[in-house]
């Protein structure tokens, strides 16, 4: 899985005028499965983005089209994560260990 961490590089009113077109963007990404939760960050300074397990090249194609980040107001950092304890609703989400590791 992955935590990608927005920070907002412009400020705010730029960002409240691309919020309709970002909302969009996470309401798809929800919905395919890309993304399991998204929120924004307290004090407002970016969002935070739990995003399922993917290669980090499919994950970096769907972010690059984060109208945030086309419009340049945001830049993005991505953590990687094995989610090897979950709560039993996101079991499915859950990474599991190969014997290699």
């Amino acid at each position: 899985m992955y935590v990608v961490l927005v920070h907002y590089t412009a400020p705010l009113a730029d960002v409240d005028a691309l919020l309709p077109d970002h909302s969009e963007w996470l309401s798809h990404h929800q919905d395919s499965g890309d993304f399991v939760a998204s929120g924004r960050r307290h004090p407002r300074t970016g969002g935070v983005i739990i995003a399922r397990s993917m290669s980090r090249g499919q994950l970096d194609a769907i972010l690059a089209t984060d109208p945030f980040v086309v419009h340049k107001v945001a830049s993005q950092e991505v953590i990687e994560f094995q989610a090897l304890r979950t709560i039993p609703e996101l079991a499915d989400y859950a990474d599991h260990l190969t014997p290699a590791e």
